[in-house]
């Protein structure tokens, strides 16, 4: 019964996963397309990228998917279950709108929807994320953080190579966010049948306007900064997060330098590749069952210096087909993994009732430092030789792995509180 239960919580997690990573490439890369294809100027499209700015600002309404409650729906759904299903349909409905619009014709009315997906999309990756460690057993965290991942990348796939190919067939983009908004279904049915989390809190109506704010947003973010080792925390990521970013934005045009053409980095970048980083993820969730949080952080920050390593020995050879896919499989596999463990850090470090703040201040910095990062690698890239780039990388894991020694406390403290395998 209680294995039934456990797999029920997993299945519900991965669809919600789903739902969470299919919007993401509609706004990004698969929107990038559609809008090269009717001539919008790559100025605009790179403009364009402030449609992301929701996913860096999850802190500032993460306090309100904690303790507001929804009419009516709160009622009969619950805190978490009511606020996934109000950011699906609404969600959806975007999705629908997003298809209708004419990019050529008003860029602007398509930015405004495009942007309201985003808003949507950003609360429904808070509330899930919050739902998936709510439901779970501490024991179970690094399981779901997995399976998160998995399902995620599903998502993205189904709204990356899955969009593309609907709109290719069917030479119409409307008809590709249409069936994207229909696919948002599977994410609407599964929060309709999932169950509630316990114990949740929310505020009182008629506090005061000052107690409101305190409650809502001083306390949340407080309780996360009396963390005696929060400085080294943000420090960490800082350094974790650097790498994964650089390895991965930078990858592209380091690639074209080298001589391959797009054909090749497609069958060993995108198909390779991605099949590299599910493999990375799924194997994160089953070492963490094993080995423990701080072991697979150090684990995965090796395997970053040893990526970077590999890509400064691309960077001597050159043209050298056989390498790369040892390069981009290491890559690729390091940073499904590194993605996994440090949702489960993540996971670890929130606290109820705040949870959905907690998370959403630790991934709007993970991401806040990913959109930092990635304008600092395009800096870097023109200032230093490839070799001399990728070894400021490995520079970094050294970093990541020199904190990790540091902190080894930390570990053991949450593996106290938690009675969870964290060392």
């Amino acid at each position: 019964m209680q294995k039934t239960l456990v797999r029920t919580k997993l299945i519900t997690i991965f669809l919600l996963s789903f739902s969470s990573g299919l919007p993401f490439l509609l706004i990004l890369s698969t929107f990038s397309i559609w809008l090269a294809e009717v001539l919008i100027s790559k100025t605009q499209i790179g403009l364009l990228a402030w449609l992301t700015i929701p996913y860096t600002c999850k802190f500032l309404f993460s306090p309100f998917v904690d303790k507001v409650k929804i009419p009516f729906l709160f009622k009969y759904l619950g805190q978490r279950k009511s606020w996934i299903l109000f950011s699906q349909i609404a969600l959806t409905l975007a999705l629908l709108l997003l298809g209708y619009t004419e990019p050529n014709k008003d860029l602007l009315f398509t930015a405004i929807v495009a942007f309201m997906v985003g808003l949507f999309s950003a609360i429904q990756d808070i509330v899930v994320e919050a739902y998936r460690i709510e439901i779970i057993d501490k024991s179970k965290l690094n399981l779901s953080a997995s399976i998160s991942v998995l399902g995620y990348r599903f998502g993205m796939l189904c709204s990356g190579a899955g969009a593309i190919y609907i709109a290719e067939y069917f030479h119409s983009w409307a008809v590709a966010y249409h069936v994207m908004a229909c696919c948002m279904l599977v994410g609407i049915i599964t929060t309709l049948m999932a169950i509630e989390p316990e114990n949740l809190s929310t505020f009182a109506v008629n506090q005061s306007f000052k107690n409101w704010i305190i409650n809502i947003f001083v306390e949340p973010v407080k309780t996360f900064f009396v963390h005696s080792q929060w400085k080294t925390i943000i420090m960490f990521v800082l350094c974790y997060k650097f790498a994964d970013t650089v390895l991965n934005v930078m990858s592209m045009p380091f690639l074209l330098e080298m001589g391959f053409n797009k054909i090749e980095i497609a069958n060993v970048a995108k198909t390779f590749g991605i099949i590299a980083m599910v493999c990375g993820g799924i194997s994160g969730g089953v070492l963490l069952s094993r080995y423990g949080l701080w072991k697979l952080l150090f684990l995965a920050s090796a395997l970053q210096f040893v990526a970077g390593c590999l890509f400064v020995e691309q960077a001597k050879i050159g043209y050298n087909l056989p390498f790369l896919f040892v390069t981009m499989g290491i890559e690729n596999f390091t940073c499904g993994l590194a993605q996994v463990v440090l949702i489960t850090y993540f996971s670890m470090l929130c606290v109820r009732p705040y949870t959905a703040v907690h998370y959403a201040v630790l991934s709007s910095f993970a991401s806040l430092v990913r959109v930092s990062c990635s304008m600092i690698a395009g800096w870097l890239a023109d200032k230093f030789i490839w070799e001399d780039f990728y070894l400021i990388v490995c520079f970094s894991c050294i970093l990541s792995i020199i904190i990790l020694q540091c902190c080894t406390n930390h570990f053991v403290q949450y593996k106290k509180e938690n009675k969870t395998v964290l060392v």
